[in-house]
């Protein structure tokens, strides 16, 4: 029979409901993103309390090698997410991330999440849309970093998953 281990709080503490801490990494190019599309994804933030939004745009060269062309330059988008930041009446700390605008060129996704493993508190927690999570499937990265990091997939253009992506279920969910 185990002995009774005592337990030391603070006067006035109880025990509160599970929280589920992390991250939450918007990774897009951010063209055409507005208010609306920072409110829902900060709702769906604050909803499943997570510590920090952090929005992540792709510099120009990684945008042209995921296939994406015709978007605005990187300092162009960074300054209205920065814009956009400000402007939310969230408590919730959000950060627009430059990292990507030292490279200034094709950024792997394996060393992304690494850069928020050394720079950002864990789990850590992708938003991408559909399209991005199907191509972000066809990575020869994918199957390490799956295992690093949840994804939280935006039903954009109501894409189907792609058959590698599916082998994940337990790794992603809608929104």
């Amino acid at each position: 029979m185990m002995a009774k281990r005592s337990k030391l709080v603070d006067y006035g503490h109880s025990e509160g409901e599970a929280v589920e801490k992390g991250t939450l990494f918007v990774l897009d190019s951010f063209e055409g993103f507005e208010e609306a599309d920072l409110a829902r994804i900060v709702e769906l933030a604050e909803t499943r309390r997570f510590t920090k939004v952090v929005l992540f745009p792709h510099n120009e060269k990684t945008l042209r090698t995921m296939g994406e062309d015709g978007v605005s330059a990187f300092h162009t988008r960074v300054k209205h997410l920065m814009y956009l930041a400000d402007d939310s009446p969230s408590t919730l700390p959000i950060v627009v991330d430059k990292w990507e605008e030292k490279r200034k060129k094709y950024t792997p996704m394996e060393l992304i999440v690494r850069y928020f493993e050394e720079s950002y508190r864990a789990p850590y927690f992708l938003y991408l849309t559909d399209r991005y999570a199907n191509l972000f499937s066809t990575f020869a990265s994918f199957e390490e970093v799956i295992k690093k990091v949840r994804l939280v997939i935006d039903r954009k253009q109501g894409l189907l998953p792609t058959s590698r992506l599916d082998e994940y279920q337990s790794r992603w969910d809608y929104v």
